[in-house]
């Protein structure tokens, strides 16, 4: 059962000491930076609004929206950018609407290949916390040139948009997230428990995913920095966790007019039920500072084996080009909400008709081309091999048609393909992703995983936080960690991440890249029956982040082999940049001191080796020294930071390496 108590005053019946510490430090004479003084400017590119590096203006269809988030109190003023101009375009223009009222219109001519633009937004209307900006082109080609409207588009970069006003500060629980938040700090006890780094995963995950594709970073604080910590400016917000047996959530005023902080109290499952509330459905009925929610733990959403791209959000997608026109369908496994195989594709919908040929690729490669005809119907299954699937992936549907026997532009008339947002995606469950990597996270995860941390201290918090919101980083669907022991996560049946010394990893954990001594490295290639070698002669201290299975279940595993400052490192550095999660690749994340993390496949590294036998096959059972020209020789200069390394290659027999 579901319960949901709201309070009409802002005093809960047991209020911790730390909520008093922190409104006792909050007087008139506290010296504290007012909200003012610590808020940033009010300027956003369009990467930290979830737009992306860069627009691509539509030329083929009437026109290209962009959506810009409004917060309270806020109004977008203006939107400045470079706009992109392709060679073929003798003079033309871009009209900017919102809601069908003209806002601009942005003149185009062939003098430079980029225009500078400034966007007046002051008159564009705010409805449900954004306003809409409808970009139309009319653009008049060089009679030099044949336009291709596919590959030489018009983009926007560089985009910034101005706020001007003050965002409104919370009165509500329902109003404590903006509709803009650049940070997010979580503060954690000292010594936290097992429930409460729970707690703070399940806040900071959930808060990610609110946000899409908004860069929110997200900061783990001790709560004994509490009481010394500036006030959040207006596009940021603190979440405060503690252990108490009265269980919820309360909003504390620090400073006017600072932003309040969001205190969750609870014990046990109750903590996390509170840290579920604010971006639950519950959320937007909390209109008051103090709430308190049930149990409301998430059910595991079993992916359906067959879905439209109208369900996936996707819809009808649509290309042109001359001759040649594809229509690109992106496939993200996290929005089937499961690692998948066996996956297939119904394509319906239509093209140019005419003679020539239809095209379906996935990521480049070729899987099916068959004859195009004069119905310019789509109706055929695309069957799609599981080594072709990774965590995003794109299925092109082309039509090439023959250039005509006339000269000029119109020897390459212009084509159209459509798949329809009613084409059907079909896969299975895939338990164990083939190829098991960096690739298959967070699919591998889904619906629901376990984490378990060899020290659950605060800086275990702040490890499990990071890899939980990387994760999400890469996830459309919510992602559901909940920390447990380290048994409970091996033994389990569900996906798990494991963070622990290597010393402290049970023998049934079998990682890509262990260590045999001080000295001496082992690839395990899962697709290979054997293990590789490599000698340094010097010890290193090193920490990786690696994929791995155990009995039959994905498992993500971070560790060290020495102090964590090395595994610390490696997620300074994912975090810095959320792009880099992004660029993962093969089943090993690598650092060393003085070098700057690197992802490495153990099926590459073993590859050396292999053709180093196959050059010399005598050689696989002695020892040889030689200097490695791929992923061995990366591995070891990191290792040792350029000292002389030997490379034993040693084939050995499953059940040998299994004894060892």
């Amino acid at each position: 059962m579901r319960i949901v108590r709201v309070a009409s005053t802002a005093v809960l019946a047991v209020i911790p000491v730390l909520m008093s510490a922190a409104v006792a430090s909050a007087q008139p004479n506290d010296q504290q930076p007012s909200a003012v003084d610590a808020a940033e400017s009010d300027r956003f590119t369009f990467a930290e609004l979830g737009l992306g590096e860069s627009t691509t203006i539509d030329l083929a269809g009437p026109r290209t929206r962009l959506t810009v988030p409004a917060p309270a109190g806020t109004v977008p003023s203006s939107l400045t950018a470079m706009i992109t101009t392709p060679a073929w375009v003798d003079r033309g223009w871009v009209d900017v609407e919102s809601d069908g009222r003209p806002i601009t219109r942005i003149p185009l001519d062939d003098a430079a290949p980029t225009t500078p633009v400034s966007i007046p937004l002051d008159s564009a209307q705010t409805v449900d916390g954004v306003i809409g900006i409808d970009l139309i082109p009319s653009l008049i080609p060089d009679d030099r040139y044949c336009a291709d409207l596919q590959s030489d588009a018009l983009r926007l970069i560089d985009a910034t948009v101005e706020y001007r006003g003050q965002p409104t500060v919370p009165a509500t629980i329902a109003e404590f997230l903006p509709a803009l938040l650049r940070t997010l700090t979580v503060f954690v006890p000292a010594e936290p428990d097992r429930e409460t780094i729970s707690a703070a995963t399940t806040v900071a995950t959930s808060v990610v995913h609110h946000y899409g594709s908004q860069t929110v970073q997200v900061q783990v604080r001790p709560d004994s920095e509490l009481q010394g910590a500036a006030p959040d400016g207006p596009f940021e917000r603190s979440v405060v966790l503690s252990t108490n047996s009265d269980a919820g959530a309360e909003l504390i005023y620090p400073v006017e007019p600072a932003p309040p902080r969001l205190y969750l109290t609870g014990s046990g499952s109750a903590l996390t039920d509170q840290a579920r509330l604010i971006t639950s459905n519950l959320a937007a009925i909390a209109v008051a500072t103090a709430a308190t929610a049930g149990p409301s733990a998430p059910n595991a959403q079993v992916a359906p084996d067959s879905v439209t791209l109208d369900q996936l959000g996707i819809g009808t997608v649509t290309g042109s080009g001359s001759a040649t026109a594809t229509a690109a369908v992106s496939i993200d496994q996290t929005q089937l909400g499961r690692s998948a195989s066996n996956l297939s594709v119904h394509v319906i919908g239509s093209y140019t008709p005419g003679s020539g040929s239809v095209r379906a690729s996935m990521n480049g490669s070729p899987l099916a081309v068959w004859q195009a005809d004069d119905t310019g119907r789509l109706d055929r299954w695309i069957d799609i091999p599981d080594a072709a699937l990774a965590r995003n992936a794109t299925l092109d549907i082309s039509v090439d048609h023959p250039a005509s026997t006339s000269t000029g532009c119109a020897a390459t008339a212009e084509s159209t393909v459509t798949v329809n947002g009613t084409t059907v995606v079909r896969s299975a469950d895939s338990s164990i992703p083939a190829p098991l990597g960096l690739g298959s996270m967070p699919q591998a995860l889904m619906p629901q995983f376990d984490i378990a941390l060899a020290d659950e201290s605060y800086a275990g918090a702040v490890r499990a936080v990071t890899v939980a919101t990387g994760l999400q980083r890469l996830s459309s669907r919510p992602l559901v960690p909940e920390v447990v022991s380290m048994d409970q996560a091996l033994d389990g049946s569900a996906p798990a991440v494991v963070i622990a010394p290597t010393a402290d990893l049970p023998d049934g954990v079998t990682l890509p890249l262990s260590s045999v001594d001080e000295t001496t490295f082992r690839i395990t290639d899962p697709a290979a029956d054997g293990a590789t070698e490599l000698t340094v002669d010097t010890a290193a201290p090193y920490a990786t982040l690696q994929v791995t299975s155990v009995q039959n279940k994905a498992v993500l595993v971070g560790s060290w082999n020495s102090t964590p400052d090395s595994f610390d490192a490696i997620l300074t550095w994912l975090d810095a940049d959320p792009a880099r999660w992004f660029g993962l690749s093969g089943d090993i994340v690598f650092a060393a001191p003085g070098t700057e993390p690197m992802a490495l496949s153990s099926t590459a590294l073993s590859g050396a080796d292999n053709a180093a036998a196959a050059a010399d096959p005598g050689s696989s059972d002695s020892s040889t020294v030689l200097l490695v020209r791929v992923g061995l020789a990366v591995l070891a200069a990191s290792a040792v930071a350029a000292v002389v390394f030997v490379v034993r290659s040693r084939r050995k027999s499953s059940r040998r390496s299994g004894s060892e």
